[in-house]
């Protein structure tokens, strides 16, 4: 039987950008726990749709994450 390794926690730092029609109109930053980056981006994207840039009649909405690390 093999022991299944598990990631410890991090803190990292997830920058949101916001477009509408593929011009840049806003940022938002957030910072969470997370077992990997790609975690963190995953977490951050969800957490962007309660955003107040998260718009319904901005046109052409779309988001891009960048993950840095907060520690």
């Amino acid at each position: 039987m093999r022991a299944q390794s598990q990631a410890s926690p991090h803190e990292f730092t997830v920058d949101v950008a916001f477009f509408s029609g593929g011009e840049h109109y806003a940022t938002q930053s957030y910072t969470l726990t997370a077992s990997t980056w790609f975690s963190a981006e995953r977490q951050a994207l969800q957490m962007s749709i309660n955003s107040v840039y998260d718009n319904p009649r901005v046109p052409y909405l779309s988001r891009s994450a960048a993950v840095r690390s907060a520690s």
